[in-house]
Parts: C-alpha cells; sequence; structure tokens
C-alpha cells in the first residue's frame, strides 16, 4: 500500500463527503494498493479550516490563500471541492503547479474555462479526475457491463430523470446556487450534468441537443433579507440524438415536489431493457427478450458491494464516492493511462450542458459539432 498526500479545498457538504470517502477506503476495498493521507485543507472561512483539521485529522491547515495549499511540496493531489465558481483558478494552478487534480462538477461555469482545463490537463501530463460518483456505483456498473456485454443488443432509448425538492419551498435564501454566473446553471449544472455523464457513459456520445429551461421562483431573498433575481435555471427539459442512432430524453428538476433525490435511469434494447435508480440504488431491473414472449418479465437484482459490507448487505449513496477516489488514487500510484473520469469527460459533460444553454435561448436543435 501506497499512502498518496491529498489536499483538500473546501469544508462544506462536498469536502465532507470526500473526506469521509478517502479515510473510508480501507475498509471498502480489500487490499488496497493506495491509501489517501489528508496532509492539508483549506476554507474559504478560517474558523472552518481550523475545526475540520481537528475533526477530520489533517496535518496541515491554509487560510485565507489557496495558492499556500497547492504550493505545499507535500501535496500530490488537489482535490477542489469549492462552490463553481472556484473551481477554474485553482485547478488551473494546480494543474500548472504539476499536481493531480480532482474537481467537483461541473468542471467549470463556462465551456471555455473547462476547455482550457482539459487542454492544460494533456500538455502537463497529470492525473486528473471529475467527480460524476454514480459511475462507480455497484448498479451502475452492472449496467455498464451489461451494455457493453451486448446483451441489451442495438441500443434504442435512454431516459433520464433527476429529480429533488431542495428549491420548493419560496423562504430558501438565495445563495451563489441561484446565479448563472457563479453556479453555470441551475438545475441543469447542479444535477443535469450527473445525468448527462450517464448518458455518455452507458449510451454514448450525444449529437444534437433540444432543451427548454424554466425559473419557476424568480426571486429569493438573500441570509441578510435582500431581494435578489434568480438567473438559474429551476429545471429543465431536454431531447437527445445519440452519434449510434439512439435517442433520448433527460431532464432535472431541483422543485420536483414530493422527491429527495430521485435519479431514475430507463435504456432500452433490441434484446432487453434495464432500470435503476437511486432512491433504490442497490436494485437493477433487468429485461431479457429470451424464450416465449407469454414468459418474458422484468427481474429484479440486488447488486451489492464486492468486499464490504458483506455480500447482501446493502450499500449506500456514498459508495459511489469511495470506489470513485480509491480508483483515481490507485491510477495515481500504477500510473495508469485508462483511468476516467478525467478532466475530458467533464468538458465533454459541459459541452452538452451548453448545448441545453443555447437550445433554450435560441430555440433550435443544437448539433454538438458546433460546440467547442
Amino acid at each position: 500500500m501506497k499512502p498518496v498526500n491529498v489536499g483538500l479545498l473546501g469544508t462544506g457538504f462536498m469536502g465532507r463527503t470526500h473526506t469521509y470517502a478517502y479515510k473510508s477506503i480501507p475498509f471498502y476495498i480489500q487490499s488496497p494498493d493506495a491509501l489517501a493521507r489528508m496532509v492539508a485543507v483549506y476554507s474559504r472561512t478560517p474558523e472552518k479550516a481550523v475545526r475540520f483539521k481537528e475533526v477530520h485529522g489533517f496535518s496541515k491547515v491554509y487560510l485565507n490563500d489557496w495558492r499556500k495549499l497547492i504550493d505545499d511540496k507535500e501535496v500530490e493531489v488537489v482535490d477542489n471541492t469549492l462552490p463553481n465558481f472556484l473551481h477554474y483558478e485553482p485547478c488551473l494552478y494546480a494543474l500548472e503547479s504539476g499536481k493531480n487534480v480532482i474537481c467537483e462538477k461541473p468542471l467549470t461555469v463556462k465551456l471555455e474555462e473547462a476547455r482550457k482545463l482539459y487542454e492544460k490537463s494533456i500538455k502537463t501530463g497529470v492525473k486528473t479526475m471529475s467527480i460524476f460518483n454514480y459511475r462507480f456505483l455497484p448498479a451502475v456498473k452492472f449496467m455498464k457491463n451489461f451494455i457493453s456485454s451486448g446483451q441489451i443488443g442495438k441500443l434504442f432509448h435512454f431516459r433520464c430523470v433527476f429529480a429533488h425538492s431542495g428549491h420548493v419551498d419560496v423562504n430558501r435564501p438565495w445563495s451563489w446556487k441561484e446565479n448563472f454566473e457563479t453556479s453555470g446553471g441551475g438545475a441543469s449544472a447542479d444535477l443535469g450534468i450527473h445525468a448527462i455523464d450517464l448518458a455518455r457513459y452507458l449510451v454514448g456520445e450525444i449529437s444534437k441537443v433540444m432543451a427548454r429551461e424554466k425559473i419557476f421562483i424568480p426571486e429569493r431573498k438573500d441570509p441578510t433579507g435582500e431581494t435578489k433575481k434568480v438567473t438559474a435555471d429551476d429545471a429543465f427539459m431536454s431531447l437527445l440524438e445519440f452519434e449510434n442512432g439512439a435517442l433520448g430524453t433527460l431532464e432535472a428538476t431541483r422543485v420536483g415536489t414530493g422527491y429527495k433525490n430521485y435519479l431514475r435511469v430507463e435504456i432500452h434494447g433490441s434484446e432487453g431493457g434495464l432500470v435503476w435508480n437511486l432512491e433504490d440504488l442497490n436494485y437493477v431491473k433487468v429485461f431479457k427478450t429470451e424464450g416465449p414472449r407469454r414468459e418474458q418479465g422484468w427481474k429484479v437484482i440486488l447488486v451489492d458491494l464486492p468486499w464490504w459490507p458483506p455480500r447482501g448487505h446493502i450499500g449506500g449513496w456514498q459508495t459511489g464516492h469511495v470506489f470513485a477516489l480509491y480508483n483515481f488514487l490507485e491510477a495515481i500510484v500504477k500510473d495508469e493511462k485508462e483511468f476516467a473520469p478525467t478532466f475530458y469527460d467533464g468538458y465533454q459533460a459541459q459541452r452538452v450542458l451548453e448545448a441545453i444553454h443555447r437550445s433554450n435561448k435560441e430555440n433550435r436543435w443544437i448539433d454538438l459539432e458546433m460546440v467547442r
């Protein structure tokens, strides 16, 4: 086992999630090849950084300037969990400093910045990761293997709905997430980017997009009581065409009344179908066109974790981050060239996100070849 030194930017929900994942690796992975050593942490709020260091066992804390953490010679991996508008500059600085970089989704708030990060990562040759954690859930891996092995046949349809109700309450305070300039999108950049990546991962590259975005609650009050305009979408719906000829529908909403974190994926092909829902994340429904038609039907499969907890003891949402971050550390230790998702995948997902925004503004289909 080789330790990899991690410097964490951000102590919010995702900072805590990543820290949990790093520390949980030896419990979930039998005989891991890599482990995380939590070297340093930075927060925009100094007292939070100090508290985070004490509670979670980081060796060092950096205050006021994230560059100091990146400049630390001990730090091998810079893990950026800061708000969306603070993704670009720290990631670019880390790449230029020769550090391996992890970045939460979306990669940036602007497509041009995402492209620059991807291009810089290629030039520097360091390892990068875009956090698309759902790829690493056992059920999603099962679906990927099912499709890749040809069991679904020719791909026809992809359907995806990502819905939660976090913004239904009109009294929810305004934050940077309601501002398009600082978020890069509302439901589209927050939830939809995950759905976009699942579409690419499971079905293939997207060639065309038609979309509609909607702001249902146009104003909110910030924590001081000042009324501010909402410029990031509450919800969007889109039609997709894939390069392989499949059709898709993809939608996301933060005002999906009644849902908590509902991510449903359906994939249909000439020889089978798959259905999975994050709110029941350990089960996949499988259909095969085998035998007499009157005897065909959906089969429900429990897809549990490979090592811990014991078989049949189901896992949770956080396991996606555990396996995602472990695979990245392993790729560094073994110098693996085929690791994904990298900043390439973050950039490709951002191209689709940009196409959704353009389609909504221009009221037409957007060809991805024109979105660079």
